[in-house]
């Protein structure tokens, strides 16, 4: 469920989905970001994680999952403001309705939308309940605007800051905007795909060398149809190799802002002479691309000359 996160929220999601898996729930969170909405839907993917029992069909685990994404799911209670506050007549009405254990689910969760609108009432309600917490009930919580949260709220709490969404796509569209500066006809909801295809291919470029034309081959001729495709491919391979060339002298990433941690993968495994051979290898089957050079030979040449430096 939050693996999908892993491109936008790197480290936050990284920290939850380790700790999940070391069992290391903590029994308060407070997620921070500009798009309430964005980290209202992660809160709610994270609950699925939280509660998923053991030992059931798939098909009971999809029915679960579904009613949390409908917010029917019993076992978790979501808190909004009512107008401009959130009253105590709310946070009292929550701790009524989970007194009870869990039934379906391994824990009970309840979230917090614009926990900034807690009043002085309503926050001293919940303080105990976040104080001393059955370990079987979770609470997240979530703000647009720290300043405005009190600091007994926030003391009791694991403060997880996310990317703030503007910036994100922000850097998107300046992203896409190179990868398209060629002139290129490609459809909004094509270009992801195939910026995430992309990615793919570079990782195994890195890690299986030349063993890609056995396992990817024929994948790749599903995802990359056309020379508008292919040269996706290659500009992304080019702003990649630049990027981590940057961070290897010392500077700040200039194209690929969501995708740190390639860039970064890229800088450990590379050498500067390395990276920039890369970059003229690729700017030349590009410059062949153009000519209308075959795409499959162009291909293979590209995976043998990178592979070989």
């Amino acid at each position: 469920m939050l693996d999908k996160y892993l491109k936008d929220q790197e480290i936050v999601t990284k920290l939850l989905i380790q700790s999940l898996r070391e069992n290391k729930i903590v029994q308060a969170y407070l997620f921070i970001c500009d798009d309430i909405d964005y980290i209202y839907n992660y809160a709610k993917d994270f609950t699925k994680e939280l509660v998923k029992p053991l030992n059931v069909s798939d098909e009971k685990l999809k029915n679960i999952f579904n009613r949390i994404d409908s917010e029917e799911y019993t076992e978790l209670k979501i808190v909004v403001p009512s107008g401009n506050f959130i009253k105590k007549e709310q946070l009292l009405e929550l701790q009524s309705q989970t007194t009870n254990k869990p039934v379906e689910g391994k824990r009970i969760v309840y979230i917090i939308k614009n926990c900034e609108k807690l009043n002085s009432s309503s926050a001293n309600s919940i303080l105990k309940f976040l104080e001393e917490p059955e370990q079987d009930i979770i609470a997240i919580l979530l703000t647009d605007n720290i300043n405005m949260v009190m600091p007994t709220i926030k003391s009791r709490c694991q403060i997880l800051n996310f990317k703030n969404r503007r910036s994100i796509e922000k850097d998107e569209n300046k992203l896409k905007k190179y990868i398209l500066s060629d002139e290129m006809e490609i459809k909004e909801e094509e270009i992801n795909n195939l910026i995430n295809s992309s990615i793919d291919i570079i990782m195994d470029i890195e890690k299986k060398k030349k063993n890609i034309f056995i396992y990817e081959k024929d994948l790749f001729w599903e995802q990359f149809k056309s020379n508008n495709d292919i040269l996706v491919l290659l500009n992304v391979l080019i702003y990649s190799y630049m990027d981590a060339l940057y961070v290897k002298l010392g500077r700040k990433i200039n194209y690929m802002f969501n995708y740190e941690g390639i860039v970064d993968f890229l800088a450990n495994k590379n050498t500067e002479d390395s990276m920039v051979k890369k970059i003229n290898i690729i700017e030349g089957i590009k410059s062949d691309l153009r000519m209308n050079v075959n795409t499959k030979l162009l291909f293979d040449r590209l995976i043998i000359e990178l592979s070989e430096v």
